[in-house]
């Protein structure tokens, strides 16, 4: 999985059944969006979500300097897709998943390409995917997709001085591995330590699996409030956060946090976290300042590098400039002050 760089997900609830929601919070990047796309669209609202069906996915390998191109071609024509590649190589693949041949081979007519059966079994992750991947942040933290407890067990007596966080790959956006997640981890940490032996609270918007959420609860936050517009993700993040033992410290919200922020609902928090795409971070900037105390910090990613002046610009606007940036390959996380 970690091989994978997984960039843009598009979602259209005519083509995929998803609701608003989804459409929203699974548009977001990871190392496993590419099976967020297609168990998102593998639920059947015939039976209430629940039963899964064979797809249909249509792809077509393209060259990096064409990409730009064949998505505008395809988001003109109102194509669900994804757009992935291996990290050492040039070419990009482009994938849209429909839920039946004709609409598959519709495709392959018009933009070339090829079209592959996709059952339930092919796509379905084990629950010991990514067990061997490690992720460590800074002297802190320690994440791994494991959560087979032998395993975890054996990671805790090999770094004892560590917080071991256990994310596989769910119905939810984030496990620790993708750039914008670490990012933001780091970021986390760092905050941390300057904040030992005083109390402060954290909000984490649009908070996927619940990742950071967690991570700041481990990492010594007072309170934290998670918000989530997607309750299937909520509800895999309620989970996350009982299995880390920290189900108690963290509130999770379902709803639009806009309102929340401007209406002063929440409160005022010492720090907001935000792993989104550039276009969701620039709307919602704006509201960020009244939901900051004094002196609050804001991290945020999920932004490309040919994003970055645009997301920068937006929090300088906000009143909130940014004054550090982690860049990780194409990817970036971002950190400022009120």
């Amino acid at each position: 999985m970690n091989s994978i760089q997984i960039s843009r997900p598009r979602y259209h609830g005519s083509e995929c059944g998803c609701s608003s929601g989804v459409e929203r919070n699974l548009a977001k990047v990871d190392v496993v969006s590419s099976n967020l796309i297609t168990r998102s669209i593998f639920l059947s609202s015939k039976t209430g979500g629940h039963r899964l069906e064979t797809l249909y996915r249509w792809s077509k390998s393209v060259d990096e300097e064409d990409l730009e191109e064949w998505e505008t071609r395809l988001l003109i024509r109102d194509v669900a897709y994804s757009a992935e590649k291996q990290v050492k190589r040039k070419r990009w693949q482009l994938s849209s998943f429909l839920t039946s041949r004709e609409q598959a081979d519709l495709l392959r007519a018009e933009f070339g390409g090829g079209v592959a059966e996709v059952k339930p079994g092919d796509w379905q992750p084990s629950a010991e995917a990514g067990a061997d991947s490690l992720l460590k942040i800074r002297d802190s933290l320690l994440v791994t997709e494991s959560q087979d407890e032998v395993v975890l067990a054996n990671l805790q007596n090999k770094y004892p001085g560590r917080i071991l966080l256990s994310f596989p790959p769910q119905l939810a956006f984030g496990t620790g591995g993708h750039p914008t997640t670490a990012g933001c981890l780091r970021f986390l940490v760092d905050l941390a330590k300057e904040r030992v032996g005083r109390p402060w609270r954290v909000l984490d918007l649009g908070c996927g699996s619940g990742i950071l959420a967690v991570a700041a609860a481990k990492l010594g936050a007072s309170e934290v409030i998670a918000v989530e517009i997607d309750e299937m993700a909520l509800g895999y993040a309620r989970r996350n956060a009982d299995r880390h033992e920290v189900g108690d410290q963290i509130q999770f919200i379902a709803g639009d946090v806009i309102p929340m922020l401007e209406s002063g609902e929440l409160g005022q928090f010492d720090v907001l976290a935000a792993n989104l795409f550039s276009s969701l971070l620039v709307e919602l900037l704006p509201s960020f300042p009244a939901g900051l105390a004094e002196g609050g910090e804001i991290v945020i990613s999920g932004f490309l590098t040919s994003q970055a002046r645009e997301v920068a610009e937006a929090a300088k606007a906000a009143g909130l400039p940014l004054k550090d940036f982690l860049r990780r390959g194409k990817w970036v996380a971002g950190h400022g002050r009120r």
